[in-house]
């Protein structure tokens, strides 16, 4: 019986690279789901960390239109009495260090960058998925089918190399590691009777 444990991978400076490979297996065939599994846990990843950039971008952005002089939100009444003026002001020392800030955080760069590898993993693991079906219709892991799987990993290895440094999130993490579980539990891959072809 497999379990659906995630295995993290031991590369060193990388952002989720997340290896579920474990050699101990008794047919080959479990390279390919685990694989599969990496690549559908680090898209989700990428997406997940995307949107966080993207929401961190939109609230600076938000911050620094709303804090300009000429903004309708300037011109509110608040901002008239003593507590208004002093909030007003304490606003524009935040908005002061954000604009010099902001530039150097380069969230449009990253999220660009990571829409690249999002997307390479999103492919990969479509042809991933589609290698364990057609094992699945075969009911075999031969050698044209072990042809592809040796594709997909030098895809991967491409995709290793383009991945984006960050700060990993180990909540983010291990929540999309149990959701890869529950959409691609072990009890639903194929095994060949047989250790290969």
């Amino acid at each position: 019986m497999r379990d659906n444990k995630i295995f993290n991978r031991t590369h060193k400076a990388a952002p989720v690279k997340i290896d579920v490979v474990d050699l101990s297996r008794d047919h080959s065939v479990w390279a390919v789901y685990d694989l599969l599994r990496t690549a559908r846990l680090n898209g989700k990843y990428y997406s997940a960390c995307i949107d966080s950039l993207k929401k961190r971008q939109l609230f600076l952005d938000l911050l620094l239109a709303v804090s300009v002089p000429s903004s309708a939100i300037a011109g509110l009444w608040f901002w008239e009495y003593s507590a208004g003026e002093i909030a007003w002001k304490a606003l524009a020392i935040v908005t002061a260090v954000v604009a010099a800030v902001k530039p150097l955080l380069q969230y449009g760069p990253k999220v660009q960058a990571m829409e690249e590898v999002l997307s390479g993993y999103k492919a990969l693991d479509h042809d991933l998925y589609t290698l364990q079906l057609d094992i699945q219709r075969e009911r075999a892991y031969n050698s044209q089918l072990q042809n592809r799987f040796k594709e997909a990993l030098a895809r991967k290895v491409v995709l290793v190399g383009r991945e984006v440094e960050h700060k990993e999130d180990g909540d983010l993490k291990r929540r999309l590691e149990k959701e890869v579980c529950e959409e691609l539990p072990a009890e639903a891959f194929f095994v060949p009777e047989d250790n290969d072809e």
